[in-house]
């Protein structure tokens, strides 16, 4: 009587991870389509390119920052300016900038000095600083974050779609690249999972680190006024365009490449810090991504338990079934692994992406769900986390703490929503 009702239960805990798979599935397999039909689109009116201003947070010299300095000062747009904005003139960073930009005489650039933020992540405070310098004639904002190297059409992928009304910012989004390393696959499968998401208007969000919006809407909005005592841009914004019902418009175009190096160390953090800023600011999110780690994880590890027993047991026949059912759960997530896979492939290209980041994001999916439910765990409680060389405390999603230096460290990344499992 009891092997029964435990079978039972093992069965009803398949049937949520498989549901749960099934349903994962079909998001991979539009999301792919999503991006076939935006490729062949060409992702909005070609008429739309009014005069745009870019704004680009820095904080040290970022391993690959030349190659973005570089980059967004020769994009193919029209008319744009850059300004790029630090919390000193003493940041490394800022005579570095100067001194690449000076090589590139086409478009117009500016530095503008923010000073140490005392209410909000430095990175806002930057932000702040970079609006106020914007000049009268810009119709259109773009934010990119200094470690995000962008292709010469990024700003124009960006911009056209916001000729259409109904959408209030677009985004792309961040690939990070393997670089060949145990650290790198595991933060490239990990980071992989929010893709697949951004081609669903209901859970798509901004990421501040290649988002557009019409000035208009970011003045009528009043982001700014959102973004003074917050830790994450790309959080209050996607909030901003929600509360107004519009729409948030994902540029397949635009998702930019990320190679520079990290530890296990480092990613653990970084995907940590991520998780404390979800769970602060968008606590629905956080416990949706929670319920979907667990169910994946429990229904796996209760199927693959009951093959394990059986075999032990000598029932064969149930090891054999369970052993199915543990593949079938594991196959269906795979398969929104590869569909992925495949859609990235049509935007980037070697070493953008590679072999590595296959097989971390398809053979890796058990490992990478456990991962997320660690994750998810390890940020449930604190509301403190360190970013650049800066310690916050997260009060809520519009009050910020700053509390003051840590040691320096190795470049840190921006916080970015995360939404869910594979």
């Amino acid at each position: 009587m009891l092997l029964t009702v435990v079978l039972i239960a093992v069965g009803v805990l398949w049937f949520l991870a498989t549901c749960q798979g099934a349903w994962s599935l079909v998001s991979g397999l539009r999301f792919y389509r999503y991006v076939q039909r935006h490729l062949a689109d060409g992702n909005g009116s070609p008429c739309f390119a009014p005069p745009a201003a870019v704004i680009l947070p820095c904080c040290g010299l970022d391993e690959r920052l030349s190659d973005t300095v570089k980059a967004v000062l020769r994009q193919d747009y029209p008319d744009y300016e850059v300004i790029f904005a630090f919390e000193s003139s003493e940041d490394p960073a800022f005579t570095a900038v100067g001194r690449w930009a000076s090589a590139q005489s086409v478009v117009r650039w500016r530095r503008v000095v923010a000073g140490p933020a005392e209410s909000c992540s430095q990175k806002i405070q930057n932000l702040l600083a970079g609006l106020a310098s914007v000049s009268a004639d810009r119709e259109t904002l773009a934010f990119l974050d200094s470690d995000a190297i962008p292709p010469r059409g990024w700003l124009t992928g960006l911009v056209r779609p916001l000729g259409d009304p109904t959408i209030g910012a677009t985004t792309g989004f961040r690939w990070y690249t393997t670089n060949g390393t145990l650290a790198g696959g595991v933060r490239s499968a990990w980071n992989a999972a929010s893709v697949t998401f951004l081609h669903d208007e209901k859970l798509a969000f901004c990421w501040g680190g290649s988002t557009a919006v019409r000035r208009g809407t970011f003045d009528r909005l009043d982001i700014a006024a959102r973004w003074r005592r917050a830790l994450s841009d790309d959080y209050q914004v996607t909030r901003a365009v929600r509360d107004a019902g519009l729409r948030i418009h994902f540029v397949p175009r635009c998702l930019l490449p990320s190679p520079e190096e990290t530890t296990l160390r480092g990613f653990f953090t970084f995907a940590r810090r991520q998780l404390v800023i979800t769970r602060v600011c968008a606590p629905k999110v956080w416990r949706t991504g929670l319920g979907l780690a667990c169910n994946f994880i429990v229904g796996a590890t209760a199927v693959a338990a009951t093959a394990v027993w059986a075999y032990f047991d000598g029932r064969h026949s149930l090891m054999i079934g369970a052993l199915a059912a543990w593949g079938v759960i594991l196959a269906l997530a795979g398969l929104k692994s590869i569909l992925r896979q495949m859609a990235v492939r049509k935007v980037l290209r070697p070493p953008d992406v590679s072999r590595a980041d296959f097989l971390f994001d398809v053979i890796g999916v058990g490992f990478i769900g456990v991962l997320h439910l660690v994750l998810l765990l390890s940020s449930a409680r604190s509301r403190r986390l360190a970013w650049r060389n800066r310690l916050y405390e997260m009060v809520s999603p519009d009050e910020t703490l700053v509390l003051g230096r840590t040691e320096p460290a190795g470049p840190a990344r921006a916080p970015q929503p995360m939404v869910g499992l594979t």
